[in-house]
């Protein structure tokens, strides 16, 4: 731990012994303390609690200043850019950040991205977003997407640069993740036992002071030594609730984060789009759907109430909503494994042997128990009193119902947010790429009676995501809020920024419980490239599009001349409501992605489907052409002529078989004489790790051949994933599918080889799973896949001490 580190660490924990911010038993049981003789703990779910408009009062005087310099910058080449001043001189636009499951992958990337909009990140105001991330008010977090936000959040809102400049194999900082959950210490014996000792300890003390406990709780307390690491036993004692004494947040000089988690019904062992969503942000434990519609206090959730009153007037309980039990109800995949049946159940009751020894439970062992339940007797529900007349509230991860994007708690009306910014790190397809089932999810889900109460931008169906590429690229939704008043309200503007391939491959399975420095490092680089469109070179005016991302709804609302450039930029990125299905545009496989052009032209109201549903898009002019990018690329080598593939740019219905084969020859007669020189002296590849904005590429032309040559060859090492990938680059098309590069079936992109500002280069790949790996891979539906017996045997064997 570098002296930056151990004095944050230090300072956090002078905090919270001088606060008293601990539990009150000092420990992870609850324990009981006075309140108020007439003190209520819930409020009817009917707008923003006091608590949290007071501080949203505070952040907006951080953000105005961060959103107007940064958009100051971001539109400093525009022709004209006065409408920066003009939209700051009665508001602020409101910015949210969803930071997607995933698992590790998620994490993981999602620090990338974020790091790239942090101007605490080194270069990232130069080469990236910096300053985007000061002016965000909210951040929210779903299943891995919550490893990320509570890490940063709960460790005194540290930024992505402390931790990479930490980062260290085998010290136990924060995201040592050389070693799995399921052996903490490695060959460190000593250290996992103790681990678990203080794992077994703590879930004991919890139960024998009469509250439930599960598996969820060893789950949670687990991977508190991988986030919490400075924190004793990874932060057992530390509250949810304790952010509120934190300066940073009081000060309002950090987003409020908001987390979310699903409620599995009483007698039911999954969860589905109609399962109620329970937000956890630094007030308040709560939903607005209206099976609960109310919110309770955070401090005191462990508290037996009726109808909001504690059972016994003037006592309370406090320390029930520590950090790793409700992270753990956001992330929370046990029960899927438990109810999947057979071997895995078998599994499951072993677990318990090791983590539940002579501990009463309820039965629920595979769920984060919330009990007493602080619903209990409410009145303010309006359909389906199941969950407020249970005594306990059975919590699952936030994003096995399919909504695996938290965009629920940043698109209410109350919180009136102009941006969401949102990754896609899902594993929707074999080979662990997004195709947007989580946009879909969410979409459908307000027009069910359990999203009444939400709005979601129009979104096309996921073969028209798949085959307009916007599962490659950057991709705003609900560009034109005049489309969509016939929703509950005007939802914010979409951001969506997919996990796709630049400088590394991030398409590593869920399952994956370890890494080393360097693939860390290579996914969160990976993420600065997401997030800037491969530091800018793939669109150079990315920067401005942002910032016109973010000024969208304002100038809307006050009638403000659109800037010229910022028409441009909704050109490129805007989804227009255009729906391509297989009646149209033929799709190679699942992952695969045939890249459309849109242009306003004909009158016309596009239909498509979702999940089986049919449902009216934007009501849009538009009208529909193909463009063969293979096609451009071999035009572009001058030695292949494709009439073919001009004769597909002007039809929708042509297979561009020709296009491949051009491309293929293209590569064939390609010459680079540079670069075999190159290559010689090793100038072709770089592992610089010391800057996030270093870089040492040097022969363009050789990166470039040896990435196209990969498009016809097969990467055989098995410890690297499969990085077949396609020459060539192509900017913008109005369907919202931006496109930087072309790409294969299998997802991946051409490897950056740009000379400008990249961050911690590296050039291997991830190693296949190890057997220390929970195969876990989170699907368009509400539920997960499992995968690996044999490896699930060596995990299970491993904590229980089978083998």
């Amino acid at each position: 731990m570098q002296l930056a580190d151990f004095l944050a660490a230090v300072s956090l924990l002078s905090y919270l012994k001088t606060t008293n911010a601990w539990s009150p038993t000092n420990s992870y049981t609850p324990g009981k303390v006075s309140c108020d003789s007439d003190i209520n703990l819930i409020r009817k779910a009917d707008g923003l609690a006091t608590e949290e408009t007071e501080w949203l009062a505070k952040r907006e005087t951080v953000t105005k200043d961060a959103l107007k310099k940064f958009l100051d910058r971001a539109t400093a080449t525009f022709s004209d850019n006065s409408i920066v001043e003009s939209i700051f001189d009665s508001t602020t636009p409101r910015v949210g950040f969803a930071s997607c499951g995933g698992g590790y992958r998620a994490m993981i990337v999602d620090a990338g991205v974020v790091a790239a909009m942090d101007e605490r990140t080194v270069g990232a105001t130069e080469n990236g977003l910096g300053g985007l991330l000061q002016g965000i008010s909210y951040m929210a977090g779903s299943s891995g997407g919550s490893f990320f936000t509570t890490t940063v959040t709960y460790n005194n809102w540290t930024s992505v640069q402390d931790i990479i400049d930490q980062m260290k194999d085998g010290d136990h900082s924060i995201w040592d993740l050389s070693n799995s959950p399921t052996n903490p210490g490695g060959s460190d014996t000593a250290y996992t036992s103790a681990v678990f000792d203080n794992i077994t300890e703590s879930i004991k003390l919890k139960n024998e002071a009469g509250f439930d406990v599960s598996l969820a709780d060893a789950w949670g307390l687990a991977f508190g030594y991988y986030f919490l690491p400075s924190l004793p036993r990874g932060g057992y004692s530390y509250q949810w609730s304790d952010i509120q004494e934190v300066d940073a947040f009081k000060n309002g000089e950090m987003p409020m984060l908001i987390e979310i988690a699903k409620v599995e019904k009483s007698g039911e062992t999954s969860v589905d789009l109609s399962s109620t969503t329970i937000e956890m942000s630094a007030f308040e434990f709560g939903s607005w759907e209206p099976t609960i519609n109310s919110f309770s206090n955070m401090k005191y959730i462990g508290t037996e109430v009726d109808n909001g009153s504690p059972v016994n007037a003037g006592e309370c309980v406090a320390g029930f909503d520590n950090v790793n039990f409700l992270t753990s109800a956001s992330t929370n995949v046990i029960n899927t494994l438990y109810n999947s049946g057979g071997i895995y159940s078998s599994l499951i009751q072993s677990f318990k042997t090791k983590f539940l020894p002579n501990v009463t439970t309820s039965g629920h062992i595979d769920v984060n128990i919330a009990a007493p339940n602080p619903f209990k007797g409410t009145t303010n529900y309006e359909s389906d009193s199941s969950i407020v007349d249970n005594d306990q509230l059975y919590l699952v991860d936030g994003g096995i119902d399919g909504q695996v994007i938290p965009f629920t708690p940043l698109m209410r009306k109350e919180r009136d947010l102009d941006l969401v910014i949102a990754t896609d790190t899902t594993a929707d397809t074999d080979d662990v790429w997004p195709f947007g089932s989580a946009l879909v999810a969410t979409y459908e889900r307000q027009f069910m009676e359990i999203g009444k109460t939400d709005a979601f931008p129009y979104v096309p169906d996921t073969e028209t995501i798949i085959n307009l590429g916007i599962n490659k690229n950057p991709t705003f939704f609900g560009c034109d809020s005049s489309n969509l008043t016939d929703l509950a309200y005007v939802p914010p503007l979409v951001v969506y920024l997919p996990n796709r391939a630049y400088s590394y491959d991030t398409n590593v399975s869920t399952s994956v419980l370890t890494y080393t420095r360097e693939q860390r490092l290579g996914m969160i680089q990976n993420g600065f490239e997401i997030a800037t469109r491969n530091n800018f070179t793939d669109d150079p005016d990315f920067l401005g599009c942002m910032g016109c991302a973010v000024m969208r709804r304002k100038q809307e609302k006050l009638g403000l001349e659109w800037p010229s450039e910022c028409a441009q930029c909704f050109e490129r990125y805007c989804w227009n409501g255009t729906i391509s299905n297989s009646d149209t545009v033929s799709v190679p496989s699942s992952s695969a992605s045939i890249n459309g052009t849109s242009s306003i032209a004909s009158t016309s109201s596009a239909t498509g489907s979702a999940s089986g549903k049919n449902f009216s898009t934007i009501h849009t002019e538009t009208s529909t052409t193909v463009t063969c990018h293979e096609c451009e690329e071999a035009k572009a080598t001058t030695t292949v002529i494709c009439e073919e593939c001009e004769e597909a740019v002007a039809t929708t219905t042509i297979e561009c078989e020709e296009c491949e084969e051009a491309q293929s020859q293209a590569t064939v007669t390609a010459e680079c004489e540079e670069c075999d020189e190159a290559q010689a002296n090793g100038h072709h590849t770089t592992t610089t790790l010391t800057s996030m904005t270093t870089t040492t590429q040097v022969c363009e032309e050789c990166e470039e051949t040896q990435a196209s040559a990969t498009a016809t060859s097969t990467n055989e090492s098995s410890n690297d994933y499969s990085n077949n990938s396609s020459n060539g680059s192509s900017n913008g098309s109005s369907n919202g599918s931006s496109n930087g590069s072309s790409e294969n079936a299998s997802g991946n992109s051409v490897k950056s080889t740009s000379s400008s500002a990249a961050i911690l280069q590296v050039t291997t790949g991830i190693p296949s799973t190890s057997a220390y790996d929970v195969f876990v891979n989170e699907n368009s539906a509400n539920n997960l896949v499992f995968k690996g017996v044999v490896s699930l045997l060596a995990i299970f064997g491993t904590i229980i001490e089978l083998f």
